[in-house]
């Protein structure tokens, strides 16, 4: 029953964090973590932890579904270089950076487990990033980058931690060819279980009548997707990213599936990251009680790997944005000085960190294991909590306006004009049975035309007017529906297209689909 009681305190918790943030303008997912850190601080309030190995498989399927489902693969294409740049080489690097500082400050280490540390301080968590950016007002092409990045860092640093932990555990050596031969295979075989149970839930979802069954596919999904990458040995993570971007690709939905599976997810987004960020406070008594009185030489530690963490990402971005600026670019991140800053100060670690650092067993065998939990909260105060409650304030201090199309509005204006001329031209096609202005102020005289008043007094008369307006008006509403119809399927084809945020791109989808939905209602009164 405690368990149950602290999970319903999380979500309440979640939820009332939410309206503070909002009326705050401070991102939730730190607050909330900071209030649960405090909470435990209180000997009365019971523990309720989840097993370390149970941390990822609960959370990471449906919150890395969640973030994917807003991608496609014509942006994965035009941000490979993200991928390859941040999601893979940056990763690598910072897990020997960080475990090179490992092994230097603590002698009785070896190279190995301090490895084992580096992997797991080096990913930014996407769920940390999509949590605290976009609530801060981070500029869309930032987030974008952000996002893309995490999608595909956790599954580099976890085969870098699996495979220093098996040299660990077991003392193999293993050559640098076989790392990346393991590496690849973790990499391509999760390409192929994730396209495969992608499509074939796609398949399966288009043939569902219900929009409950489909919501209740795309739950099941990732957690099947993640069991099977896992039991093969390869990386859930891509698995689920390449799943999500597979489904959605190949998901016939109408309207209002489309619209029940959005409020579903963000739902469902919404309590999953505040129950994540909430256990991330509770691991604060635990933490303290398992180093005892070597606290303050685990914060040292925690605070000095946080900090290689930081200058060997500062470091990266800024040879990327020498090299954008060579190349002249004029899309993608870092464009500018402060856009470095910001992308450094974005490298948020989060519950993949954590969830790695306690799945490290006991018999690991170095004498820095009782301090690892307090060196991971370490970690997260410095490069999550704390630029996450810094973050609207960098926001007023860097000038990130100026970046080209920095909010997205260019793009969102481009998309729309395309739907308005879809639409346009099936209006068109009627001209010559509806007046031009009725067509030209249809949205707007619609419903003041089905709200005429009429004389009572000679029922016949009135009977006949309100025949001729229920006539127009559905005559109205068909037309409509039409030209609605013609605007999402251009939307709908605009999603594969490489220059086309398919976050903005939803944005503007979303309106038209509620259109649809409300003439569809309409329609059958």
């Amino acid at each position: 029953m405690e368990v149950l009681i602290g999970l319903v305190a999380l979500l309440f918790a979640t939820v009332t964090m939410v309206a503070i943030g909002d009326r705050t303008g401070l991102p939730w997912p730190p607050l909330l973590a900071v209030l649960a850190g405090v909470a435990m601080l209180f000997p009365s309030i019971p523990e309720n932890q989840i097993p370390a190995e149970l941390m990822l498989p609960i959370f990471i399927p449906p919150l890395l579904w969640a973030l994917a489902r807003r991608t496609s693969w014509a942006s994965i294409r035009r941000n490979w270089r993200i991928v390859v740049q941040l999601s893979v080489l940056l990763v690598i690097i910072t897990a020997f950076a960080v475990g090179l500082s490992a092994y230097l400050l603590v002698p009785t280490l070896s190279f190995a487990g301090a490895v084992v540390i580096g992997a797991a301080i080096s990913p930014p968590d996407p769920v940390a990033v999509d949590a605290v950016a976009e609530p801060a007002g981070v500029p869309r092409r930032l987030t974008s980058t952000l996002q893309t990045e995490g999608l595909f860092n956790d599954a580099a640093s976890i085969v870098v931690f699996n495979l220093a932990l098996s040299v660990l555990l077991r003392g193999e050596e293993i050559a640098w060819w076989a790392a990346i031969a393991a590496f690849f295979y973790a990499a391509t075989s999760a390409v192929v279980i994730g396209f495969l149970l992608g499509r074939g839930a796609a398949w399966l979802n288009n043939r569902l009548d219900s929009a409950v069954a489909g919501n209740a596919l795309t739950w099941v999904i990732p957690f099947a997707t993640f069991i099977i990458a896992e039991e093969v040995h390869s990386s859930g993570v891509i698995a689920i990213v390449v799943a999500a971007i597979e489904f959605n690709s190949r998901n016939g939905a109408g309207a209002e599936d489309r619209l029940s599976g959005s409020a579903f997810w963000e739902v469902v987004e919404l309590l999953f990251t505040g129950v994540a960020f909430g256990l991330i406070g509770l691991s604060v008594r635990t933490a303290m009680d398992e180093v005892g009185a070597r606290i303050w030489h685990a914060v040292w530690i925690g605070v000095v790997l946080s900090f290689v963490a930081i200058v060997v990402r500062a470091i990266w971005l800024y040879m990327m944005y020498l090299r954008n600026r060579r190349k002249g670019r004029r899309t993608g991140a870092p464009l500018r000085l402060q856009e470095v800053l910001l992308l450094t100060w974005g490298g948020m670690r989060g519950l993949v960190t954590l969830a790695l650092v306690l799945s490290i067993p006991p018999t690991a065998g170095f004498g820095l294991y009782s301090e690892l939990p307090v060196i991971a909260l370490v970690v997260l105060v410095v490069t999550m909590v704390i630029p996450g409650l810094l973050l609207p304030w960098l926001m007023k201090v860097l000038n990130l306006e100026q970046g080209p199309d920095a909010f997205g509005d260019q793009a969102r204006a481009r998309l729309e004009a395309r739907a308005r001329f879809a639409a346009g031209e099936v209006l068109e096609r009627y001209i010559h049975d509806i007046p031009v202005e009725q067509l030209e102020a249809l949205r707007r005289r619609f419903e003041e035309d089905i709200h005429v008043d009429v004389d009572e007094s000679d029922h016949g008369a009135a009977q006949d007017r309100k025949k001729r307006i229920a006539q127009k008006a559905e005559q109205m509403n068909r037309v409509r529906l039409e030209a609605l119809y013609a605007s999402q399927a251009e939307l709908l084809r605009a999603r594969r297209e490489r220059d086309v945020d398919p976050v903005i791109l939803d944005e503007v989808l979303y309106d038209v689909d509620s259109q649809i939905l409300a003439t569809e209602k309409r329609l059958a009164k």
